[in-house]
């Protein structure tokens, strides 16, 4: 800190109010009222007391002024570290609320996507089992089908074979009736021819 005539003024009042205080309580002495005239010593004495209670006062003010200052440098140092410890502090705080949040967000959309999946899986699975039991369905309409085929078929060759077996026994019965026929005929033809030959 620099000497400034200010402070060179505030430190000469300090020395004229204490040299004041000092003359009001001193104790009264029983000399002269006149005052004696002071030596050259004394009054050398008293400029040098003068000029070292100046220095004193003025390091003095200087002293606190410059504690003042340094109290003040910290403050503001102080004051900025919190600043910027609160700023930080508030910057991560909303960094990790803005992460949390994208996280969060990225879960949902996550979870969404695999609702989304799982269901159409599902409806994919529904369909599936669906077109299976429509399948199976068919197939056993398809076996009945066949099945009731062949029973007629099968129904139709027993018809055949007894339709043939008929036409068999019927033909047998023809011809038994044609050799019976024959046999008759032949029989009267004999008849006839004794009878002719006897006649």
């Amino acid at each position: 800190m620099h000497i400034t005539p200010e402070k060179i003024k505030e430190a000469a009042e300090a020395l004229e109010c204490t040299e004041l205080k000092s003359f009001m309580f001193q104790e009264p002495t029983a000399g002269p009222l006149t005052k004696p005239r002071r030596s050259s010593r004394s009054t050398g004495r008293s400029r040098r007391s003068t000029r070292r209670s100046s220095r004193r006062s003025t390091r003095r003010s200087t002293r606190r002024s410059r504690r003042s200052s340094r109290r003040s440098r910290r403050s503001s140092r102080r004051s900025r570290r919190s600043t910027r410890r609160s700023s930080r502090r508030s910057t991560r705080r909303s960094t990790r609320r803005s992460r949390r949040s994208s996280r969060r967000s990225r879960r949902s959309s996550r979870r969404s996507r695999r609702s989304s999946r799982r269901s159409r899986r599902s409806s994919r699975r529904s369909r599936r089992s669906s077109r299976r039991s429509r399948r199976s369905s068919r197939r056993s309409r398809r076996s009945s089908r066949r099945s009731r085929r062949s029973t007629r078929r099968s129904r139709r060759s027993t018809r055949r074979s007894r339709r043939s077996t008929r036409r068999s026994r019927r033909s047998t019965r023809r011809s038994r009736r044609s050799t019976r026929r024959s046999r008759r005929s032949t029989r009267r033809s004999r008849r006839s021819t004794r009878r002719s030959r006897r006649s």
